[in-house]
């Protein structure tokens, strides 16, 4: 498999927010191109990553290939990539990384690890509600209501959205907006919402935003959430968040 990001910027966003929930993951690549399905080690979210040939400047996979990586190295070496082209290639023993910069090349090959994972097999969901905004929004409403460093509790309707955590130390935080407004966009609204997620579930919606310009998300009472960041067509990052249980 060889495949040439577009650039090393997007390609080192990708991997800081897969390493915000999960330390080490398998890469498959395949004729459909790059895939990552993993759980946490806390096992209440779950990252999807789904890169098809065409998000990359070129892609080639003639054999499908699964590697598992520590996602702090990878994160360490494309930290390092400045301007330089991003090329790898990968077997199922090794990943190189290697930066191409005129007629400068570094690179870096990576000892596969084996990492035992059970296929998941994600149901299509029906979120209760769903909007879209814009990252920009999304990491305002986080910066904000996180600042508590405690759990988020979001209610939406089918006309409105607040996020709301407290602690000891500082009070209450809370943010109300509309739905349907000029920053917040209804995309779907069976029954309201109201759910606590934790301040890690919350704040990995925060970092994964960053990966794109829009964010879809989807909350639901009874079943996992998500955050949904297209990459381009049929490429996208998500991740799916438990809420969590109040007593």
């Amino acid at each position: 498999m060889q495949c040439v990001w577009g650039t090393s910027a997007q390609c080192l966003k990708i991997f800081k927010a897969v390493q915000y929930t999960n330390p080490m993951v398998n890469l498959t690549f395949d004729q459909h191109g790059l895939n990552i399905m993993s759980m946490d080690g806390s096992k209440t979210s779950l990252v999807r990553l789904r890169l098809q040939p065409d998000f990359f400047t070129s892609y080639s996979c003639s054999t499908s290939v699964i590697i598992g990586v520590y996602t702090e190295m990878v994160v360490n070496i494309l930290s390092k990539a400045k301007k330089s082209s991003v090329v790898w290639n990968a077997t199922d023993d090794v990943l190189s990384i290697t930066f191409v910069n005129n007629d400068q090349k570094t690179i870096f090959s990576l000892r596969g690890i084996d990492i035992e994972e059970d296929h998941l097999d994600i149901p299509e969901l029906e979120d209760d509600c769903a909007i879209q905004v814009r990252d920009a929004v999304l990491r305002e409403w986080m910066d904000k209501v996180l600042m508590t460093k405690g759990d988020v509790s979001f209610q939406l309707t089918e006309n409105t959205f607040v996020c709301k955590s407290n602690s000891i130390d500082m009070g209450t935080i809370q943010h109300t907006e509309p739905i349907g407004g000029d920053r917040v966009e209804k995309k779907a609204h069976r029954n309201d919402v109201d759910i606590t997620l934790s301040y890690h579930s919350t704040k990995s919606m925060a970092v994964f935003s960053g990966c794109g310009d829009t964010c879809f998300v989807g909350f639901s009472n009874e079943q996992p959430s998500r955050l949904k960041v297209p990459l381009g067509t049929g490429s996208y990052l998500c991740v799916y968040v438990a809420p969590k249980i109040v007593d």
